[in-house]
């Protein structure tokens, strides 16, 4: 999670999808329309100006967000790892099925929290070749399957999910934190502390009148301290984790709402 001040999320190099959401759109226009008016998007500035009282107190609060659940929006959403393979190049697996909820106050930012599930068998990897004619005795039909399966590696069969639960956040900076959580993976729950940026807040108008927030993420975690030390000096022992992307308001703030009614003056 990125707070102005300052979740998970928590994968590698991460794309940003410029595709528009796909689902529900709350009786507004097409999102994929050619003619469909762009967010408008507060993204936050850097701050060149001497500290004053009013800044000071301005920066205590996310101008523009509202607090509440936020859903992670899975259109654009994106987590990965990464680990150095025979100490000449970075391999970068992607997470493709993973969500999670945050609960995000603007006003105090480290009060803050989220919760992510990942699902291990839900794997993105490069493979240029035939996984069965390189690896003919393999019991998997593909590498993902494999990378997913194998005991060596995520073992989903017998631990069939990846959580993230935060406990704590901390300010670094106007727009960045630390967020403190613990990690399950492999049946270990060790606590890991992510990097935290706040990308901005924006409004699509086939949401209406809720928010959404933008973080990016990132952590390394030894995987041995989980008990995964297979192919030592192939695989690196540290784990890259980045996460970028879009959290949705579970609910229109009371006071857009408020404002949607008619007044007695008018």
């Amino acid at each position: 999670m990125h707070l102005k001040s300052l979740f998970l999320a928590a994968g590698t190099s991460l794309v940003l999808a410029a595709c528009s959401p796909s689902g529900e759109t709350d009786g507004a226009t097409d999102p994929v329309s050619a003619e469909t008016p762009p967010a408008e998007t507060t993204a936050p500035e850097a701050d060149t100006s001497e500290d004053t009282a009013s800044d000071a107190a301005s920066a205590d609060k996310l101008e523009g967000a509202s607090a509440g659940t936020y859903s992670l929006e899975p259109t654009h959403a994106f987590l990965t790892f990464t680990v150095r393979h025979n100490g000449l190049s970075e391999y970068t697996v992607n997470f493709t099925d993973f969500d999670a909820t945050m609960e995000f106050n603007p006003d105090d930012p480290t009060s803050s929290s989220i919760e992510v599930t990942i699902d291990p068998m839900a794997l993105n990897v490069h493979l240029a070749s035939d996984f069965k004619e390189g690896h003919p005795d393999s019991p998997y039909d593909s590498w993902p399957q494999a990378l997913s399966r194998d005991a060596r590696f995520l073992n989903a069969d017998e631990f069939p999910e990846i959580t993230f639960v935060s406990t704590g956040a901390e300010k670094t900076g106007d727009y960045t934190g630390t967020v403190t959580g613990d990690l399950t993976f492999l049946g270990e729950t060790k606590p890991v502390t992510l990097d935290v940026t706040y990308n901005g807040v924006g409004n699509q108008p086939w949401y209406g009148e809720r928010d959404l927030i933008g973080f990016n993420a990132k952590t390394t975690i030894n995987r041995s301290e989980f008990g995964q030390d297979s192919l030592e000096g192939i695989i690196s022992d540290e784990v890259v984790i980045e996460f970028s992307g879009e959290f949705l308001q579970d609910e229109a703030p009371a006071d857009a709402e408020a404002g949607s009614e008619p007044t007695e003056e008018e």
